[in-house]
């Protein structure tokens, strides 16, 4: 079985700190910069030379871009030369790969727009001439991306009755959901003893297929839960890691009962804040997903030590990747006198 990638962003600013805190990252979720083309405002992928890239080189570490461009012409040639343009720590590296997406969580984005099938029929038109454009890449450079839709869990379980199908294109190297717990509501705060069961967490999730040869490997491009306030050591967390992963490493053909196409094939964590969405008990509008930190209310966060769910991050990625032992230099061999 292949080993899955296992993953964190790090915000640019944050990256000296965190750099030595994860001695491996297989993967890292990367968002896109603002750039006027024509008459549109778009989101491409940042420089080769982005501080967060310049990090995915030197820790031989996968990117995960993201664009918004949504079919416009120009943003598409941008998004093309940014690709044909692949730096050779990444088109030379046989290791090394990059996965690419664009208008991640498109449901959440294009809620407010149109009815609820258009803004799905839109993306997926989209995001077939986003395909088609990777599809087209030079043959070098196309062996080297990974492109695929990336939808938002909170949204087709709470609004979209549970149909991923409604977004989904059903196409692409691979299909990727955002996972994130809830943080809380007005009422309450996520806790220890709210915190949901992996397996029914991610059940939807398992149960989908766009259809009966649906063989594409699903990723998590950003996985979360925020350090609660109830989680004094940080133990609860990484318990719910540790069993989210032993959850999705069952998750492939040849597991008894397993009749799903597809296999599992990493997950990212959002080492980083969240957006606000929304008012929650206790802690407002902190959204504190960071391994080693923990949130105490509106205005304080600490950082728990020991980081119990960044030193369980670190064994599971050990566990998928171990290290090989350093053998002895062979003896030289016999000459013939």
């Amino acid at each position: 079985m292949v080993p899955l990638l296992i993953g964190a962003s790090i915000a640019a600013d944050k990256i000296p700190f965190y750099e030595p805190l994860f001695p491996r990252n297989d993967i890292m979720r990367i968002f896109p910069v603002d750039v006027r083309l024509g008459h549109a405002d778009l989101k491409v992928f940042p420089d080769w030379s982005d501080k967060r890239l310049a990090y995915c080189e030197r820790k031989g570490t996968i990117p995960f871009l993201s664009s918004k461009v949504d079919g416009n012409p120009a943003g598409l040639e941008r998004i093309r030369q940014q690709l044909e343009d692949m730096p050779g720590w990444l088109r030379d590296n046989p290791s090394m790969q990059v996965f690419v997406t664009d208008r991640h969580e498109p449901e959440d984005d294009l809620e407010r727009d149109g009815h609820p099938e258009d803004r799905a029929v839109a993306y997926r038109a989209n995001f077939a001439k986003y395909l088609h454009m990777i599809e087209h890449l030079s043959p070098r450079i196309r062996a080297k991306v990974r492109c695929g839709p990336v939808l938002m869990q909170y949204w087709t379980e709470h609004k979209g009755k549970f149909e991923y199908e409604t977004y989904d294109p059903g196409t692409g190297d691979f299909f990727g959901v955002d996972c994130y717990v809830d943080a809380g509501t007005d009422k309450w705060v996520m806790s220890p003893q709210r915190l949901p069961k992996p397996a029914d967490f991610l059940k939807h999730i398992k149960a989908y297929a766009h259809g009966p040869a649906d063989a594409r490997p699903r990723v998590f491009p950003e996985l979360g839960l925020i350090g609660m306030p109830d989680d004094h050591d940080g133990k609860a967390r990484a318990t719910w890691l540790r069993a989210v992963h032993d959850e999705v490493s069952t998750w492939h053909p040849g597991t008894p009962g397993w009749k799903q196409r597809w296999s599992f094939a990493g997950w990212i964590w959002w080492n980083q804040t969240g957006k606000n969405t929304g008012p929650v008990h206790l802690i407002g509008g902190r959204r504190d997903f960071a391994l080693d930190d923990r949130t105490v209310d509106a205005h304080t966060v600490v950082k728990l030590n020991p980081p119990r769910p960044l030193q369980a991050f670190n064994a599971i990625r050990e566990a998928e990747h171990p290290a090989r032992p350093r053998t002895a230099a062979p003896e030289p061999a016999a000459v013939n006198q």
